[in-house]
């Protein structure tokens, strides 16, 4: 197998286009890992979000479930009745107190032998 000219300019050739081949794709590849960082950057911070909103919502969904016990109709009967039983008992006892009061004369009568007004 003899070298000519010829054999030497397509060695050269196919050599300068595999070289060439490799530095675009060597450039691509750089090109394609800062966009992988990029977008890992971007999936970062997407969680982060997605962690406080996620911690956001159960909050909220605790503080619903606080008010909405809060508000139970059967609580918010039984509360009114206690209250209502507490409004009868207060009227009661003023009732009675004033009774007393009207049966009271304001003086004291002495206790051993000392005066009291």
């Amino acid at each position: 197998m003899e070298v000519s000219a010829e054999m030497i300019v397509t060695v050269g050739g196919m050599t300068a286009s595999i070289v060439t081949s490799f530095a675009v794709v060597k450039s691509k590849v750089s090109q394609l890992e800062d966009d992988i960082k990029e977008a890992s950057k971007r999936i970062n911070a997407l969680d982060a979000r997605l962690d406080r909103n996620d911690t956001a919502t159960d909050l909220v969904s605790q503080r619903l479930s606080v008010i909405s016990g809060m508000l139970d109709p059967e609580k918010r009967e039984r509360l009114h009745r206690s209250l209502e039983r507490l409004q009868v008992q207060t009227e009661t006892l003023r009732r009675d107190v004033d009774t007393l009061q009207k049966m009271h004369s304001g003086r004291h009568l002495p206790v051993d032998g000392s005066k009291h007004d």
